[in-house]
């Protein structure tokens, strides 16, 4: 009898409870948290329900797009996605620890959750890992040898460092590879009429993110720092599907309302500073953004992992405009948009949420492991502040691990910017 995962099961459970909890306590106030933790939470749901079932269940990077995987009936699951929800519950350490005892510490603590699990047996190995080429060092370190060791299929899409004219056909050549081995995988070939009608809701989600991202740029703003950043998972999970499209066009709808009716999460009055966290977020402790609301009166309008500015696919009648589309698509992805090439991706991307939400402070939170960024940190919080007159708070901690950075520790560095920096 095939082993089952505890991991998903243990998130699953964990976002039911979170998106009943919401619900009883916030769902007259905010009826918007239940949407998103409800949607999670039935999402991994319905990923347990795939492995009992015996359906191929499919690792991916957030550098992927999941919309060809639900076109070829295979279930994707974002590790990061998995691994920052294990991390937000506290059962993350464990397998960091696990993973320790066979790789260097300095590898990205995603990576380690991943292995980790999978060597305690609590993530049996999937179908198929697939991940992109960069961002991430540490994914090209980990991935490889995991899919070795537990002798599963792995593909990694090639990306160029440099984005010129070619660049969306290169990488549109790289994922109609990947199509090949996904169709080994799932036993039969790609069904263009399957795929035509995931990307129309793929396509029906984007457009309604973007419309969404404007009115987030309203002040006050209509969106709680939880939610600015909670979509990301969303996002990744469940491109391609009817639930996000249908979610999107019920959060425009809700959201165009609040604007209409100049309400923010905040008051006006209320709504003291605007936070753009330009790198990374406390993913094992998000309480610290609602701490920061309260305390401060700092909503955080924008997240860089949050910051999705692909347009929908332009051309989906055919199988090339499609694979097109996407590889276009996953070269503007958050993370590997800013930070899969030379340092002004990251620097103009930034400066573009700094304007565009009207952010009056930025938050750079450094994650240990990611030294490319903090290698050229200093030359963005300078351009920000020279150009912007924006200050920028730089936090050094583990993302997923509480114990490199705690969250007194934290707020204890954003009480001391408030008193000196943004007083002055």
């Amino acid at each position: 009898m095939a082993v089952k995962s505890n991991v998903l099961r243990d998130v699953s459970d964990s976002l039911c409870f979170v998106s009943d909890m919401v619900g009883t306590r916030f769902g007259d106030k905010h009826p918007e948290w239940s949407w998103i933790y409800g949607l999670l939470a039935e999402y991994f749901k319905e990923v347990c329900r795939a492995e009992d079932d015996g359906k191929p269940i499919a690792w991916i990077n957030f550098g992927i797009p999941s919309e060809l995987f639900y076109a070829m009936d295979i279930v994707p699951v974002v590790a990061d996605v998995l691994s920052g929800s294990l991390a937000s519950i506290g059962k993350a350490t464990k397998y960091i620890d696990i993973a320790e005892q066979y790789v260097p510490d300095y590898l990205c603590a995603n990576n380690k959750i991943i292995l980790g699990a999978a060597l305690a047996g609590d993530a049996p190995p999937p179908a198929i890992f697939v991940h992109p080429a960069n961002p991430c060092d540490s994914n090209l370190a980990t991935y490889p040898v995991l899919a070795e060791h537990f002798d599963f299929p792995y593909f990694c899409v090639d990306m160029p460092y440099f984005r010129t004219g070619s660049s969306a056909s290169f990488v549109a050549t790289e994922l109609k590879k990947l199509v090949t081995s996904l169709e080994r995988i799932a036993g039969h070939r790609l069904d263009i009429d399957r795929l035509k009608d995931v990307m129309q809701h793929s396509n029906r989600a984007h457009e309604n993110i973007l419309k969404i991202s404007e009115l987030r740029q309203a002040v006050p703003c209509p969106y709680s720092s939880l939610e600015a950043i909670s979509e990301y998972g969303l996002v990744l999970s469940l491109a391609g599907t009817p639930q996000l499209a249908d979610y999107f066009e019920r959060r425009y709808e809700f959201t165009m309302d609040r604007v209409d009716r100049g309400e923010g999460h905040l008051p006006r009055e209320k709504e003291k500073h605007r936070l753009v966290w330009i790198y990374g977020a406390p993913t094992f402790d998000f309480s610290i953004l609602m701490w920061l609301e309260k305390e401060y009166g700092a909503v955080s309008v924008a997240n860089m992992n949050n910051n999705f500015v692909m347009t929908p696919v332009h051309d989906i009648s055919t199988y090339d405009g499609i694979m097109l589309g996407l590889a276009e698509k996953l070269t503007l992805l958050p993370m590997t948009r800013e930070c899969g090439g030379p340092w002004e991706n990251w620097l103009d991307a930034t400066m573009e949420l700094i304007r565009g939400y009207k952010a009056d402070a930025a938050v750079f939170a450094g994650h240990v492991a990611c030294k490319s960024n903090w290698a050229v940190m200093k030359l963005v919080k300078d351009k920000l502040y020279d150009e912007l007159g924006v200050p920028t708070l730089i936090l050094e901690m583990d993302l997923f691990d509480p114990r490199i950075t705690s969250s007194d520790s934290i707020k204890a560095q954003f009480d001391k910017f408030f008193a000196t920096i943004l007083h002055k």
